[in-house]
């Protein structure tokens, strides 16, 4: 049985960019566009990745799976194969997780489907830009979802390290051994919503139509 520890990094961050909220009528959905710039300190990720996963980065069975809900949902892990040994920056950790075909995008069903869109990603300097979409509606297509209908929405920013172990089927079997994310390890609760301090999220049925402002982008706490 895996045994996942949630762990916050030092250095790791995001900084909201700019964001805007809009009314689909063709398809009877709101959704929102944001961009986050995610920040990461690759000493002290290489310094915490070590402590739970000896030489990490440089064995090719080894994996990383990006968290990123509110934002985007990545399909499956990232082996590292050819490019064990080579990631010595940020930019080259980034490029493992940075492919639009690994992400998601379709409706997902529930009384109140969602829709991911696929991400865009910019590699600027140490930080990774992400444009992200999700869009929301109701499963009965008669109901007209409105503003007041949404939610309390948070944004993640975490890697998951997966360590492939060799086992007596002689298959490696993928073990995720720690989450690192930029928010506290304890949770609190906003309106009924449990959350992780320090996430940032936005209250649906606060927002209206048109640009979201840093001043609607909260942080638990």
């Amino acid at each position: 049985m895996e045994n996942l520890e949630y762990r916050k990094l030092q250095g790791m961050e995001v900084e909201f960019v700019s964001g805007r909220l809009e009314e689909n009528l063709r398809e009877r959905a709101i959704g929102y566009t944001v961009t986050f710039n995610l920040v990461l300190d690759f000493t002290h990720f290489v310094q915490m990745a070590n402590v739970y996963i000896p030489n990490y980065l440089k064995e090719a069975a080894n994996a990383i799976r990006p968290e990123l809900g509110g934002l985007a949902y990545h399909n499956n892990y990232r082996p590292f194969n050819s490019d064990a040994g080579t990631i010595v920056n940020n930019a080259k950790l980034f490029e493992l997780f940075t492919n639009r075909d690994s992400y998601m995008e379709g409706w997902i069903g529930g009384e109140m489907e969602r829709r991911y869109s696929k991400p865009e990603f910019t590699i600027v300097g140490d930080k990774l830009s992400i444009t992200a979409r999700q869009d929301f509606r109701w499963e009965d297509e008669g109901r007209q979802i409105e503003i007041k209908d949404l939610g309390i929405i948070p944004f993640h920013w975490a890697l998951t390290l997966i360590e492939q172990l060799e086992k007596e089927s002689e298959k490696l079997t993928p073990v995720s051994r720690v989450t690192l994310m930029y928010t506290q390890e304890e949770s609190v609760v906003i309106d009924g919503v449990k959350m992780l301090k320090g996430v940032r999220y936005i209250n649906g049925k606060a927002l209206s139509f048109g640009p979201i402002t840093d001043k609607q982008v909260l942080t638990a706490g």
